[in-house]
């Protein structure tokens, strides 16, 4: 299912983890701009992009990016190294910006069990990235990484880690009542609209009664210059076409009700793409390689050709730094099984 990775890459996963943890200075490059980008109308070509796709044991090739082989899925990113680059970026910058691997509020009239000895399932883990992190402050507990890709560390991990192929579309591989915390972050373009509700009974089913769900989604791209929200239209739009729900993230709290979830914590951040401190800088940096991670989806909707992508790039990151503010948002939503 979907792609594996090389044990050299795996490596380089574990290494990544560890480099990422400043997440202060490593960015700037790619953000960068030049004074005079053309605008979003100037960037049309008459000649679309013409994608090749080649199938292997590895995954789907499009034009350079590797993706998963899924059928039942419709995730539309690559999941090769320049994307765990991403993804390994994103997850430090949602650590700060919630105050923990475990967001901060949602610890405040909720005590979670992990110093006793917890078992928490990561859905979606990626490249495993939160959850190495969270299972080196949390050395008694048992952690559990799924994905529907093989691009997982194979060796280079805590003790206390352990990971697995699988899609919780199909079913999860586990008892009832098995874990006491099942995460999932960023799965707003994992799963057609339809789709939740059963996900959701399905996270129910593998919890003990009185386990936690916690999720993190992000908002759409709609507070900025009108370029901005011409990308962030167009973006949505695309989600639509395949079926996804653009706003899970504020739907997420009466999601997990109907899913028969008692909702302890839900709490919105902010980010402002374009203030200069270091973790506003790293959502800038984020948002930029989230629209070039969906170039081989996205280029065709914005009637921009291959060659012109690289400066469309370019102008969203310049105008995400103009007035009025770019403000992208996250939600984090937590749920309890009841006893």
């Amino acid at each position: 299912m979907g792609a594996k990775l090389s044990t050299q890459n795996r490596r380089r996963v574990a290494s990544r983890l560890h480099a990422s943890k400043n997440i202060g200075n490593k960015r700037q490059e790619g953000i960068e701009t030049k004074n005079k980008n053309p605008s979003y109308t100037s960037l049309s070509c008459a000649a679309l992009p013409v994608f090749t796709t080649s199938q292997s044991s590895d995954g789907i090739v499009r034009n350079g990016r590797t993706f998963h082989n899924e059928q039942t899925s419709t995730y539309w990113f690559p999941n090769d190294d320049e994307e765990i680059d991403r993804l390994v970026g994103q997850h430090f910058a949602l650590k700060t910006l919630f105050n923990g691997n475990i967001p901060e509020e949602a610890l405040v009239d909720n005590v979670l069990p992990f110093e006793d000895g917890a078992k928490i399932l990561d859905l979606g883990c990626g490249p495993g990235t939160w959850i190495m992190d969270v299972a080196t402050e949390y050395p008694n507990s048992e952690f559990i990484g799924v994905d529907m890709c093989d691009i997982f560390p194979n060796n280079i991990r805590p003790a206390n880690v352990t990971f697995q192929v699988g899609n919780v579309l199909e079913g999860l591989a586990f008892e009832d009542n098995s874990f006491d915390m099942v995460s999932l972050r960023f799965f707003i373009l994992a799963f057609r609209t339809e789709e939740w509700a059963g996900v959701l009974k399905e996270i129910r089913r593998v919890l003990k009664p009185g386990g936690f769900m916690l999720s993190i989604e992000p908002g759409m791209l709609e507070i900025g210059s009108d370029f901005v929200c011409w990308a962030g239209k167009i973006f949505k739009d695309k989600m639509l076409e395949r079926g996804q729900e653009p706003y899970i993230s504020d739907e997420m709290k009466k999601t997990m009700e109907l899913a028969e979830f008692e909702v302890v914590h839900c709490v919105k951040k902010h980010t402002y793409l374009g203030r200069p401190d270091h973790l506003n800088r790293e959502f800038l940096w984020d948002i930029r390689s989230i629209f070039k991670s969906g170039q081989a989806f996205l280029a065709e909707s914005f009637d921009i050709s291959n060659e012109k992508y690289p400066a469309f790039l370019d102008q969203l990151t310049a105008e995400c730094q103009k007035l009025p503010e770019t403000r992208w948002s996250m939600v984090s939503t937590m749920g309890r099984k009841p006893f």
